[in-house]
């Protein structure tokens, strides 16, 4: 197994059910500083971290499986027969140095992207002079048991703040004929934060404000947050579904907004 160690994102855990090897992979921008790089899962010392075994449980997702913890038992006392655990605990782990791939062009990846066709979505929050909402069309399913969905919000947008601080938000997806709500909501009419809002949005008992003629209205307690590049990846529980008019949908492709077919 292998913990990952990457500017900007959380530490993950590869390989979780490999006990034969263990090292830490570090981003080439944290060789400067591993001590402050390593602070999440233990320490630095010289070329090697000693690692917290309760920093990989808390990174694999197979923790509560029996047979894993069985396994990462005998990992430890291996380790400790052979010097490698400190007296704190802590396992040793050498350091390898991520090797990271040229990346591809910003505009290359944006025309990609543009080929993938997606719904059209408004994320609103708050009440009153206080709602702000965005169009989004990263949007997805996250679990179904429970129910979690994601969004991912442009840090730069003027409604970033409250959407990640909010305790509750609404995801609106778009039907046909919907495209000037995308439009003003995109911040391409000139209007901002709670004017955007006209007669079709009411309050819900969340708190969170939802467009009554939309196709389909998720309320969503915000569960967490990460920061992805440009963008935060926003997780939210859903707590309530509003069926709306049905119909075709509205979806965003190649830059241009159209409708689905909607099947009988």
């Amino acid at each position: 197994m292998r913990i990952v160690l990457k500017a900007g994102v959380p530490a993950r855990l590869e390989g979780a059910g490999d006990f034969r090897r263990f090292s830490v992979a570090l981003d080439p921008r944290l060789q400067g500083d591993l001590r402050a790089a390593a602070a999440a899962i233990g320490h630095a010392e010289g070329d090697h971290v000693w690692v917290r075994p309760d920093a990989v449980r808390a990174l694999s997702a197979q923790a509560g499986d029996p047979a894993w913890v069985e396994g990462f038992s005998a990992m430890q006392e291996y380790a400790r027969a052979h010097g490698w655990v400190d007296p704190s605990g802590c396992i040793r782990a050498h350091v390898e140095v991520l090797e990271e791939p040229a990346p591809v062009s910003v505009d290359a990846f944006r025309q990609a992207m543009r080929r993938f066709a997606s719904g059209v979505c408004i994320v609103a929050t708050g009440e009153g002079e206080q709602r702000t909402g965005m169009t989004v069309s990263a949007f997805s399913s996250v679990s179904a048991e429970p129910p979690l969905v994601l969004v991912c919000l442009n840090r730069s947008a003027g409604s970033h703040d409250s959407l990640v601080g909010a305790g509750s938000y609404s995801i609106n997806i778009l039907g046909a004929g919907q495209q000037e709500e995308a439009m003003l909501f995109a911040g391409q009419r000139g209007l901002h934060g709670a004017k955007r809002f006209g007669a079709d949005w009411r309050q819900s008992d969340s708190g969170a404000p939802v467009l009554t003629s939309a196709h389909h209205t998720l309320v969503c307690r915000s569960e967490a947050q990460h920061p992805a590049g440009s963008h935060t990846v926003l997780i939210g529980r859903v707590i309530d579904i509003l069926p709306g008019r049905g119909g075709a949908a509205l979806v965003n492709y190649d830059g241009a907004m159209g409708v689905t077919s909607h099947a009988a």
